[in-house]
């Protein structure tokens, strides 16, 4: 108990002296880029989780195998988050880059890496070639999943909360995984008034990274047909995704709608 406050307790001070000294930085290198309301703020400011998990990796060293590639997946989000084109939106756009000019964008590279990150982390405790499926799917898909909702301030942190309140509510969470469950749920804790007050933005740096970390979190903890289905529910989403604006159906549904404004300054 005493290695996993010791372990929480860092992770919070880690993240907090990140959010402090990163908004001072992506200043004066100008990461910034304009929000929903046009005010430039930091972009990609979800760098701190990584750092973050650094100190989880230490205090658990088991976890390497997936905090590594969790890693990889965040700097793949830093990337586009840096040099990306922004005038891409959705997979639509960057295959549909790659069919009429034959360029490789930011975007279509992150999804490389996340698929092999995806496939390798998922490759280590598969059973059965279904099981390999759905557990590369899952973490893929919640990888974007995030990335999706990181267009107003906070929806990407309610996403990865409602990932975790998947896990613990239809799920089990075992003692080995409850380590990684409060570790994410304090360094989102942390960065929530910072994206709340729409001062910073998480970017694909933190988006993909707590999507993937949060679709790990599903594929130990809930059964083999939930998990299919949480699939299924997620290739709709970004179909859907693909066609209609996501933020118009949220706006558009008085639940949703609540949802997304709570906590919003």
């Amino acid at each position: 108990m005493s290695e996993l406050l010791i372990m929480l307790a860092g992770g919070w001070v880690i993240s907090l002296a990140g959010m402090k000294s990163l908004g001072f930085l992506f200043v004066r290198m100008g990461w910034v880029a304009p929000n929903y309301q046009g005010d430039a703020i930091p972009l990609g400011y979800g760098l701190v989780f990584w750092i973050a998990l650094v100190w989880f990796a230490f205090c658990e060293p088991a976890s390497v195998w997936l905090v590594g590639p969790a890693i990889i997946v965040s700097l793949a989000g830093w990337l586009d988050d840096r040099i990306g084109q922004s005038r891409m939106k959705g997979l639509r756009g960057h295959f549909g880059m790659l069919w009429r000019e034959g360029r490789i964008t930011t975007g279509m590279l992150k999804v490389w890496i996340i698929g092999s990150c995806a496939a390798g982390v998922a490759f280590l405790t598969f059973d059965t070639v279904p099981s390999f499926i759905v557990d590369m799917l899952l973490l893929a898909l919640g990888a974007n999943f995030i990335n999706l909702l990181d267009v107003r301030p906070g929806r990407a942190l309610k996403g990865v909360w409602f990932l975790l309140l998947l896990c613990i509510g239809i799920g089990s969470v075992s003692d080995a995984e409850m380590s990684l469950f409060l570790y994410l749920l304090i360094c989102t804790i942390v960065a929530a008034p910072s994206d709340f007050s729409a001062r910073a933005m998480l970017g694909d740096t933190g988006a993909n990274l707590l999507g993937f970390l949060g679709g790990a979190l599903c594929v130990y903890s809930l059964s083999p047909i939930v998990k299919w289905l949480v699939v299924a529910w997620l290739i709709v989403l970004h179909l859907y995704a693909e066609r209609v604006s996501l933020t118009a159906v949220i706006e558009q549904n008085a639940l949703l709608r609540r949802i997304d404004r709570w906590g919003r300054q």
